[in-house]
């Protein structure tokens, strides 16, 4: 149940970016005020990702990424590690925040949006930040990979650990 869910949304994110390939081509680059609208709604889905808005919020910002010719993110789980440990509660909602939480990096650092590395690390903790208030609102909620990733974070080896397995998102 879980793959088809993660097949959806890659499936999903994919029609969208080859469909609007020709919409990007006739639209210009996005405005100052999508890119502030964005970031906020990126920054509220990590902090209240149960919030009745996030729905239409989650929607929003995957058709603005896939319009604006000017911000484009990989969606890559192998940051993460082991693609098989992918698996846990809300892994859905988790895999498109890693997209959101990297357009995020890119509007607010454009002089990085070539670097990768920091581009991937901005996605993880994004989703770090977005488990943690999962888990602040539903304390039983389960995600073995998250809770690691999290012990990473604390001890300081997380940089290293995405930037070794974002080699593997090309």
């Amino acid at each position: 149940m879980i793959k088809k869910y993660l097949f959806v949304l890659v499936a999903l994110i994919g029609l969208c970016f080859v469909s609007s390939a020709s919409a990007q081509q006739k639209r210009g680059a996005s405005t100052a005020e999508e890119r502030k609208s964005a970031v906020q709604m990126v920054n509220f889905l990590e902090s209240q990702p149960f919030a009745k808005e996030a729905k239409d919020y989650r929607a929003s910002l995957l058709y603005f990424l896939a319009e604006v010719p000017d911000i484009s993110v990989t969606l890559c789980t192998n940051v993460f590690g082991e693609s098989k440990k992918f698996k846990g509660d809300y892994d859905a909602e988790l895999t498109g925040q890693l997209a959101y939480s990297q357009a995020k990096f890119i509007i607010e650092n454009p002089d990085k949006a070539k670097d990768d590395s920091a581009v991937y690390l901005a996605g993880v903790e994004g989703v770090l930040r977005t488990w943690e208030s999962i888990k602040k609102e539903k304390p039983k909620a389960k995600f073995k990979l998250m809770d690691e990733l999290l012990e990473k974070q604390k001890a300081g080896t997380l940089v290293d650990f995405v930037k070794a397995n974002a080699a593997n998102c090309k």
